[in-house]
């Protein structure tokens, strides 16, 4: 798993030498009935199952580095796409919903409109969204919208929750959401998956997955299509609200030698959506249609040299976003927003011992340039981050790090941002994590700069800012049967922007977010398991 990553603890760096592959063949074919009275064929054909060995629990996104999950201090739940498709989730946003501290909200009722996410109880715009290492969040709005984000090409989806900045700088205020999807990396054979179904609505879904390796180069392609008509949103009227949605991901990588690996992945969708907006309550029968194009793409260059004391990565990525709005009846009747934006960064980590104390220090240098056009308005900053992380693990079960993280920007004022973290484990199987840190939010370009004559940007607008902190208790029973962990957050933030008439101001004072997040497991057998998860 952290070969997904260049940077790897030691320990971890030899992963993919020790998994071994079983392949089999098998198809399954099943019937199903949503809410919607939606009757689906739906069939799977897999060309090659692989299982592989049970891999030690490795956080990917929660530190600078790869950790061991009972090294990991910060509040953190990792889902793995092979058990996301087994249970029969269809969608990402779907998956969150069984997050503690995370809502997901859709914004107009049906599928392919707006999907939300919020962590302990902040704002959409307050996550840092990533693919396979790329931010998505939209440039304009903050947010990102997860729908029709299928599981289907899914590795892992890892959520860290709390203030973030430290690691991952302006956006990470309440958390993190990781998604990295499928790679042909050490596989032995092809595997080739198909999935499709169809409904009523002129309702239909086709989902393919090939991947495999050859030698030292391998590869993953995927490409998913959903359509349908639809139903009428509104009370009044029969105006169908359809959408559809076309996904396509790539990821390419080689292993030049056994110290040296380029990988990478281009991801684009197109998606068309359409609702009746809300300009008036009960909501009317109208016409209203989104239609969305966004690309991005990054390519790593990996090494690993002393034996896996020296690890390196540098990374390039490119992302691009275009909306188009209709709106016959609301006040902005057309709207054309397009956001390009562009990223490099370089990762060095030390791996060493002193004293029988295992030591990880992370340097990080990045830089990225965002452009905005909308309504005939026209922007571009940039912002260059500085940042390290060092991590002490001892022999007692005890495992701190501490990271902080400095970002120059050109058009808010510089800010410094931190975090600390630590885990104790007992040998009773009880475990005490928690962590504190500073998140930020920038001003979107729509705060900023405006949109037309309908919004007018704030340019004197301040980066929102909280500090917050978790401590939680996780204890195993049963010889691992059962877990469960409680943990409790507090959260104050400061300068809130907030819509003000036809423009957006900083909020005077501070808004305080205190909660309860539980997680329990039960897993009796082998094919049963039990979850549940309270916020």
């Amino acid at each position: 798993l952290s070969n997904e990553r260049s940077v790897s603890l030691r320990d971890f760096a030899r992963l993919r030498d020790s998994r071994t592959s079983h392949w089999g063949l098998s198809m399954l074919l099943r019937t199903s009935a949503s809410a919607l009275a939606l009757i689906a064929l739906s069939f799977s054909l897999v060309a090659a199952q692989a299982q592989t060995t049970v891999l030690p629990d490795v956080v990917i996104s929660a530190n600078q580095t790869p950790q061991p999950a009972d090294r990991v201090g910060a509040s953190v739940t990792v889902l793995q796409g092979n058990e996301l498709r087994s249970r029969g989730v269809e969608t990402v946003a779907d998956a969150l919903r069984t997050v503690p501290g995370v809502h997901v909200s859709n914004a107009n009722g049906n599928k392919g409109g707006l999907t939300q996410v919020r962590i302990r109880g902040a704002g959409a715009s307050h996550i840092q969204v990533m693919i396979d290492d790329v931010p998505v969040g939209r440039l304009d709005g903050g947010d990102f919208d997860f729908a029709d984000f299928l599981v289907d090409d899914i590795d892992r989806i890892e959520i860290v929750r709390g203030p973030q900045s430290g690691i991952y700088g302006g956006n990470a205020q309440s958390g993190v959401i990781a998604i990295y999807t499928i790679t042909g990396r050490g596989m032995k054979k092809p595997e080739l998956t198909l999935r499709t179904e169809a409904g009523t609505q002129k309702s239909s879904l086709l989902s393919s997955t090939l991947r495999g390796a050859n030698g030292a180069l391998y590869g993953a392609f995927s490409v998913q299509h959903r359509d349908t008509n639809g139903q009428n949103i509104s009370r009044f009227g029969n105006e169908r609200d359809g959408h559809r949605g076309f996904i396509v991901n790539t990821k390419i990588g080689a292993d030049i030698s056994e110290f040296v690996n380029i990988e990478g992945v281009i991801r684009h969708t197109d998606r068309k959506v359409q609702y009746d907006p809300e300009t008036v309550v009960p909501l009317p029968d109208a016409y209203a249609q989104d239609t969305q194009q966004n690309t991005h793409a990054r390519i790593n260059l990996n090494t690993r040299s002393f034996d896996g004391m020296f690890v390196q990565r540098f990374g390039y990525y490119v992302r691009q976003e275009d909306l188009t709005s209709t709106c016959p009846t609301c006040f902005s009747t057309f709207r054309a927003t397009n956001t390009k934006g562009s990223g490099a960064d370089y990762k060095g980590v030390f791996n060493f011992d002193t004293g029988g104390i295992q030591n990880t220090s992370t340097f990080l240098l990045d830089w990225k340039n965002e452009q905005f056009l909308s309504g005939g308005v026209s922007a571009e900053r940039d912002r260059t981050g500085l940042a390290f992380e060092h991590i002490m693990h001892f022999a007692s079960g005890f495992t701190i790090s501490g990271a902080v993280r400095h970002d120059f920007h050109d058009v808010f004022q510089d800010f410094t941002s931190w975090r600390i973290a630590g885990s104790q484990k007992f040998a009773s199987g009880t475990r005490l994590h928690s962590s504190a840190g500073t998140g930020i939010t920038l001003p979107t370009f729509f705060q900023q700069f405006g949109f037309n004559l309908t919004f007018v940007g704030n340019p004197n607008l301040r980066p929102e800012t909280s500090l917050g902190w978790d401590f939680g208790i996780e204890q195993t029973f049963l010889n691992g049967l059962f877990i469960a962990d409680i943990t409790y957050f507090s959260i104050d933030a400061d300068d809130a922007i907030t819509g003000f008439g036809n423009t957006a101001i900083n909020a005077i004072g501070i808004s305080k977010r205190r909660g309860i997040e539980f997680t329990g497991k039960y897993n009796p057998f082998a094919w049963l398991t039990f979850e549940s998860t309270y916020t």
